[in-house]
């Protein structure tokens, strides 16, 4: 809380929360992580799968995801990519055509895998600030399911149609039955790379960081 420090935080959920704790607000700024993707290609929507991608664990709320996918009745296949402690219980457990666990996979493999994807999905237990699977996924051009927690929201248009209220797994499920409109889910794609490449560029991320350092 020394007023001589700058606080960098990456959403505004963070610095509110940081003023509620007794931070000063002139001291806290929000900058973004620059995401940039190589090799990028045509996304591809018209595949039958969605995407999970990150840690296998209780706070990121991978079974109550894959619970909820099973309950549905979907003909899409739900790729689950990554390692944790409820790995190998979760393989276990869900033995199921419509369930594929891959294991750790390099960034380059993920994003292969993910821009033939429909969508990505997180049902997230956690505030998360700057989530990078879904950034990565936007900037592809692929829609993203999430739970409105902490700072996600912002790295999306207003009134996004794929987000549902945290813990409600009967809208996530409502939501997971929408993919099913392809061409609706090419639209809210494209939507959210031009929102994102006209918010998250590499000009704005270095206009922000040298009015940071420029602030007395």
């Amino acid at each position: 809380k020394n007023k001589n420090f700058k606080i960098i935080v990456l959403t505004e959920f963070h610095k509110s929360f940081l003023i509620k704790q007794g931070f000063d607000k002139k001291n806290i700024f929000v900058q973004h992580n620059l995401i940039k993707i190589k090799n990028e290609k045509e996304a591809n929507l018209e595949k039958d799968y969605i995407v999970y991608a990150g840690r296998i664990s209780k706070e990121k709320g991978v079974e109550e995801l894959i619970g909820t996918f099973l309950s549905h009745n979907s003909e899409l296949i739900l790729k689950i990519i990554g390692e944790g402690p409820l790995l190998n219980s979760l393989k276990e457990r869900y033995r199921d055509k419509n369930i594929e666990f891959l294991g750790e996979l390099s960034n380059n493999e993920t994003l292969k895998i993910i821009v033939n994807s429909r969508a990505v999905v997180t049902a997230t237990k956690l505030y998360e600030g700057q989530p990078t699977l879904l950034c990565e996924a936007t900037a592809l051009g692929i829609p993203s399911v999430f739970p409105e927690t902490g700072g996600i929201a912002e790295f999306f248009p207003k009134n996004y149609a794929l987000s549902f209220e945290q813990h409600n797994y009967d809208e996530l499920s409502k939501i997971l039955t929408d993919l099913d409109d392809i061409e609706n889910m090419k639209r809210i794609g494209e939507e959210n790379k031009a929102f994102y490449l006209k918010n998250f560029n590499s000009d704005n991320y270095l206009k922000k960081m040298e009015k940071i350092f420029d602030e007395r």
